[in-house]
C-alpha cells in the first residue's frame, strides 16, 4: 500500500520519484494534494527543484502503484456494466453485480473460453 512520505529533498528522493513508473503524487504544506505526475516529465524535474521562502513546494510525495485491475474498475464504475468473475472452484465465469475486486482473481467483461486459461 502507498504511503506519503516527508520530502527532503535529496538526489535519492527525486531519483525515486523521477523513476516511478506509474507516476507519483504530491502535498504542499497546506495538504493540498496533486494530480498524478509523469516522473519522467520536465514539469516533475521543474516541480522537485522549486523553491519558495527558502522552502520546498513539494512537502510530501506518495509513489503511486495501481491496483491491477484499475482500468475495469474505471469502466465498470462509470457504465456499470455487467462483470464476470472465474470462479476456479467450478471451473466457470459467474456474473458479479458487485464485483469484490481481488487481486488474484479473474475478471471480464465478456469472458470467452481462452480468458479461462
Amino acid at each position: 500500500m502507498p504511503t506519503w512520505k516527508k520530502f527532503n529533498g535529496s538526489k535519492e528522493q527525486i531519483s525515486e520519484m523521477m523513476s516511478a513508473k506509474d507516476g507519483f503524487k504530491w502535498r504542499d504544506i497546506n495538504g493540498k494534494e496533486s494530480n498524478i505526475v509523469s516522473g519522467s516529465s520536465a514539469y516533475a524535474l521543474k516541480l522537485l527543484y522549486h523553491k519558495t521562502d527558502d522552502a520546498n513546494l513539494v512537502h510530501e510525495y506518495m509513489l503511486c502503484n495501481p491496483h491491477p485491475h484499475a482500468e475495469m474498475i474505471i469502466e465498470w464504475a462509470r457504465t456499470g456494466r455487467e462483470v464476470y468473475f472465474f470462479d476456479s472452484y467450478n471451473q466457470k465465469w459467474v456474473e458479479s453485480p458487485n464485483p469484490l475486486w481481488r487481486t488474484d482473481a479473474k475478471y471480464s467483461f465478456i469472458p470467452t473460453e481462452s480468458d479461462m486459461s
